[in-house]
C-alpha cells in the first residue's frame, strides 16, 4: 500500500503539463500544507530556506520528493515499524537478510539510538547476542554493534554453523 503521501506527490508528476518545471512542481506542493500543522512548519522553514538562497533556487522535484519523504512518517506506518523493531527476531536467519529487513523498521520507526540499540540486541540470535555480551567494551553506536554482530555470525557460520552430511 502506498503512503498518501507518495499519492500526493504523485498528482505533480501526472499532471506533467502543467507542473512542467521543477519550480512549479515545488512551489505548488509547498502551498498543500496547513498552517500550524508538523507539515505547514516544515513547507514554511523549506520556503525560508528557497527565498534566503541568493538567486533564489527550488532545486529539483527529485530533491523535495526525497526531503518530504524522510520529513514524514505516516504515524500508522510509524507504530507498525516500532512494533516490528521489537518483534522480527532473527532466530535462524541469515544475518545479513535479517538486518535489511530490521533496518528498513528501524528508518521508520523514527526511534531514539538508545531504543533501536536495545531492540536490536532483543531482535539478535540468542547466542549472538551472549557473543556480543562477552566483548570487554560494548559498542556505543548501532552501526558499531551490528559490524561486530555481523562479523560474530558471519564466523560461527563459517566455523562452528551446522554440521554437514558426508
Amino acid at each position: 500500500m502506498r503512503d498518501v503521501a507518495d499519492s500526493v506527490l504523485d498528482n505533480f508528476t501526472v499532471n506533467a503539463t502543467t507542473f512542467d518545471t521543477n519550480v512549479k512542481k515545488v512551489s505548488s506542493a509547498l502551498t498543500y500544507f496547513k498552517q500550524g500543522t508538523q507539515a505547514g512548519d516544515w513547507a514554511s522553514d523549506h520556503i525560508a530556506t528557497i527565498l534566503a538562497r541568493n538567486p533564489v533556487n527550488y532545486g529539483t522535484w527529485d530533491d523535495f520528493r526525497d526531503a518530504f519523504k524522510a520529513q514524514f512518517i505516516l504515524l500508522e506506518t510509524q507504530n507498525e515499524a516500532i512494533q516490528n523493531i521489537h518483534n522480527t527476531p532473527q532466530r535462524n536467519q541469515e544475518f545479513g537478510e535479517w538486518y535489511q529487513e530490521w533496518s528498513r523498521y528501524a528508518r521508520c520507526a523514527n526511534v531514539d539510538k538508545a531504543t533501536k540499540m536495545y531492540a536490536f540486541r532483543r531482535a539478535l540470535d540468542t547466542a549472538l547476542h551472549n557473543k556480543l555480551l562477552q566483548l570487554s567494551l560494548m559498542p556505543t553506536m548501532l552501526a558499531r554493534l551490528v559490524e561486530k554482530a555481523r562479523e560474530f555470525n558471519r564466523n560461527w557460520r563459517t566455523f562452528a554453523g551446522p554440521t554437514r552430511g558426508f
